[in-house]
């Protein structure tokens, strides 16, 4: 029996966080003896063995099953039988701590080709297995796109400081704040990080074509807020996806993204920013982790006015790539490549 944890990974709707449930939706679907787990006392929460973190398996299960720890390797649990490490990064160095947890387990996953790379050149030994994220059809689906009559971009991202929204504000007062043709939807997980300056003061965010939506928000009005922009702008400094502008470019929305790391999967596909390596801004987790990006502010405000002056060529081309998205890259099609891997541990290990 295969038993799944999402141990820690937050259910907001933005971001990765709802990813175990899209994935795990398709996977259970599939024919695995596959099941979530969900121990219900403290004392049923596993830690065996070498002590490598608290996870949501119930002593039983590390004992007798194969676990899949979907979750930070802080809180990995490893099974007596067979422990599947699953988890993202956003730098292209991993934490000394991280590689530690990873090579505790009989295999490690993750979701792109860079993060691959990035873990086995961090030390991990241990196999790694490269998968992808996806997008929910029903939601992020290809639209051909035309701009509305005033031009609207969204930032998305806020308040996670790493997506760097104060970047994308200030981009577009340089760039159209006196434009009354122009205006910017803010769109933040909670209380926006950027500010407006006023004088020598940093004050919240006022101003009469910039909107803030600042309260969490359904899967199906995240999409909603979506359509009412002509351009996403995503400067971000790391991603161990992106599901924020990977959901945009799937809607055939033009969308300005790093071209970083697990980024580089899709930037491409839209329009990508350009940036340099970056260690004076990492902070908290992410001190000691090697470099990640720090995005052109003058490219992004070169880029804006790209999609602006050009909006039907990269509207086509965003358009294009969103019908590949949907027809290869909704979560009923990723899931295929991690079920296949589930069937042959299975196999494997009898």
């Amino acid at each position: 029996m295969l038993v799944w944890s999402d141990n820690q990974i937050p259910k907001f709707s933005e971001g990765y966080g709802y990813t175990p449930d899209c994935l795990y939706e398709h996977i259970s679907r599939s024919g695995l003896p596959i099941r979530r787990s969900k121990p219900q006392l403290p004392n049923e929460i596993g830690r065996l063995q070498m002590g490598i973190g608290i996870g949501y398996f119930s002593k039983e299960d590390v004992i007798n099953e194969i676990v899949i720890n979907h979750s930070i390797p802080d809180t990995f649990v490893k099974s007596q039988r067979y422990s599947v490490g699953f988890t993202f990064w956003e730098t292209n160095q991993l934490p000394k701590n991280w590689v530690e947890r990873c090579n505790e387990m009989d295999e490690i996953w993750t979701c792109t080709k860079a993060m691959q790379d990035v873990f086995i050149d961090s030390g991990i030994t241990k196999p790694v297995y490269e998968f992808k994220l996806g997008v929910d059809p029903e939601l992020y689906f290809p639209k051909k796109r035309s701009p509305h009559r005033q031009f609207t971009f969204l930032s998305i991202g806020s308040p996670a400081t790493r997506k760097n929204s104060q970047m994308a504000l200030d981009a577009f007062l340089k760039t159209y704040g006196k434009d009354e043709d122009f205006r910017l939807i803010y769109k933040s997980n909670g209380p926006p990080d950027a500010r407006m300056w006023f004088g020598d003061d940093k004050m919240a965010i006022n101003h009469p074509r910039i909107t803030v939506i600042d309260d969490e928000v359904s899967h199906a009005e995240l999409a909603r807020i979506y359509d009412r922009a002509d351009c996403v702008l995503f400067p971000t400094s790391g991603e161990g996806w992106g599901n924020l502008p990977f959901q945009a470019i799937a809607k055939g929305i033009p969308t300005i993204c790093t071209n970083v790391l697990a980024c580089t999967e899709f930037a491409n596909m839209s329009v990508p920013l350009d940036f340099e390596w970056d260690t004076n801004s990492l902070f908290g987790l992410y001190v000691g982790c090697g470099q990640w990006a720090k995005p052109s502010f003058d490219d992004l405000c070169d880029k804006m006015k790209y999609v602006v002056n050009n909006y039907d060529q990269v509207s086509n081309k965003t358009y294009t790539n969103a019908v590949w998205i949907s027809n290869n890259m909704t979560w009923q099609k990723v899931s295929e490549k991690y079920i296949d891997r589930m069937w042959k541990i299975l196999e494997s290990v009898k």
